[in-house]
């Protein structure tokens, strides 16, 4: 089976097993769901055709690249590809729960495998550049294959796929019965990383001689062995073939410090016998699989380290924001406790606001960040969006009220439309709030509207506000998470909890603004089902 990982974008990270039949990739897809909001709802595709996958771009506007060539017909895809859709960037790898073709049993104590060493190459730079003189042709064969090998694993970031991978290739250009790969783990036990046998019998074990793998680690050197040389049987005139003898090369994968692993391939001796330049050709496979392994553990620590520091600045951002309102809800519970200790009920009643605006900010604090954290499909049923926003503004009304803010609105005759009813009142109670929070106390005003546009079958909904606006080189960051103007009271969520909300509703947020002229944010939402209100615009989108 095949899968593709996400190397770059929104999504990055994540790997999606292919199916047998159609994987469409987009936004509204079942089979790789992408979040990235530059590409289509259905962006392309990937369909096995026989026994190799294809791509396909299915009319995207931003179109599909396959390794920087645009796609403008169905193309086969190999491992490594790198396909580029909108923003994001994946890579064409290898299912991750393809199982072993084989396994493999350890000869410890030479019952299994009576080896002879035919011969040995040192694993180091010279072996893979250094051809012998009498096989130049050879030799610059072997060449080809290694750029070609080097420029496949070269884009695949993940041990265990770059580990069949080369297996694959090594099948592709040596003649073998069965191979596997092994790497060192943290104790210095090889494991099985990779194995492969071929035809007739797929799933045979693989014996292979403790005393080859040591020699191999030990003295870092590529052995050619057979072990025709010194078995009994094979002097008695029988066929070779009846007593399985073999041609095996085992080289060692090697690191620029340490020895890695090793890479085994055998064959029957009276199918093919490998010859020196075959264990050159290998040696230099396993020294450039241990560069390439070590590249991918390096950029998979550069990952890991990227996110703990991610992680970590996002823990105390949302830290500092927390303790501060923690230490106004505190001193709004001191103020009611000395007022109750004192039977002063007046001033307690005094207090509690205090109280309740902390709660109510630590309640909206946890909401956006399960809200924003978690990826979810919205619980659609037939919604009326001007119930939703007049909820909204009963909510807010009171702090609006002490303030002396004024909350305007129109609010249209509006069709039903498939929509999240918890998920819309938190997104508009964050552009409310925001609104609030941009305008002057007495003389501040936000304007609620909402309209249906027949002629694109979608409904537009405006916040707008009379507050100081926002500069032209802030617009483009006031979506991203954790970025705030608003200093301490706000933690940089709400309006990235808004836009992702609304893009769960295959619609779009819009921002218009200029300093010292206020704000407006226009949502824009499909009135049908499975539509999508970010491809289509019209008079009402301005």
């Amino acid at each position: 089976m095949a899968a593709i990982q996400v190397l770059q974008g929104p999504d990055k990270g994540r790997k999606f097993e292919l199916a047998e039949g159609e994987n469409v990739l987009g936004r509204q897809s079942r089979t790789v769901p992408l979040k990235d909001g530059t590409i289509s709802r259905q962006h392309s595709r990937i369909v096995k055709s026989g026994r190799n996958w294809v791509l396909e771009d299915l009319g995207s506007a931003n179109g599909t690249f396959l390794n920087g060539v645009r796609v403008t017909r169905p193309s086969p895809l190999k491992l490594g590809d790198q396909i580029r859709i909108g923003s994001t960037l994946l890579v064409f790898a290898r299912s991750a729960s393809s199982e072993p073709a084989a396994s493999v049993e350890v000869d410890e104590d030479g019952m299994l495998v009576d080896a002879a060493i035919v011969a040995t190459l040192p694993s180091n730079e010279d072996s893979v550049i250094i051809p012998t003189p009498e096989a130049g042709a050879q030799a610059i064969g072997n060449l080809r294959i290694l750029y070609d090998l080097i420029s496949e694993v070269g884009s695949i970031f993940d041990v265990d796929e770059l580990l069949r991978c080369t297996l694959d290739r090594i099948f592709s250009v040596v003649k073998a019965d069965r191979g596997f790969i092994m790497l060192a783990d943290e104790a210095g036990k090889l494991q099985v990383r990779a194995a492969r046998a071929g035809t007739p019998r797929p799933h045979q074990d693989i014996p292979v001689s403790r005393t080859i793998i040591n020699e191999v680690m030990g003295k870092q050197v590529g052995v050619l062995s057979s072990n025709a040389m010194s078995d009994k049987r094979f002097t008695s005139g029988k066929s070779v073939h009846n007593f399985g003898i073999r041609s095996a090369v085992c080289v060692p994968i090697k690191g620029r410090d340490k020895i890695l692993g090793v890479i085994h391939v055998d064959c029957g001796v009276s199918e093919h016998t490998y010859s020196t330049e075959q264990l050159r050709l290998l040696t230099a496979i396993g020294y450039q699989t241990g560069l390439a392994v070590e590249n991918v553990r390096l950029y998979e620590q550069a990952v890991q380290q990227e996110r703990l520091a991610a992680v970590g600045e996002t823990v105390a951002f949302l830290s500092h924001h927390i303790k501060n309102v923690l230490q106004a809800l505190m001193a709004g519970i001191d103020l009611v406790e000395m007022a109750l200790h004192r039977d002063d009920l007046g001033k307690a009643k005094d207090a509690w606001p205090i109280v309740q605006r902390n709660l109510a900010r630590i309640h909206e604090q946890i909401l956006n960040m399960l809200a924003f954290s978690k990826s979810r499909e919205p619980l659609l049923e037939n919604v009326n969006v001007n119930h939703v926003l007049g909820e909204c503004v009963e909510l807010v009304t009171a702090s609006a009220d002490e303030r002396g803010v004024a909350i305007l609105t129109q609010l249209d005759d509006l069709p039903p439309i498939p929509a999240d009813t918890a998920g819309l009142q938190q997104a508009f109670l964050n552009l409310l709030h925001n609104a609030l929070d941009a305008v002057e106390d007495k003389t501040g005003s936000v304007t609620l509207t909402s309209e249906y546009d027949s002629l694109n079958r979608r409904v537009v909904v405006r916040v707008s506000d009379n507050g100081s606006g926002i500069e032209a080189e802030k617009l483009p960051d006031i979506f991203t998470p954790f970025y705030s103007s608003k200093g301490q009271k706000g933690t940089g969520l709400g309006l990235a909890v808004a836009r992702k909300v609304f893009e769960e509703h295959r619609g779009r947020i819009e921002v218009d603004s200029k300093a010292g002229q206020g704000t407006t944010f226009t949502v824009i939402l499909p009135a049908l089902a499975g539509g999508d209100a970010t491809e289509t615009k019209g008079p009402a989108a301005k």
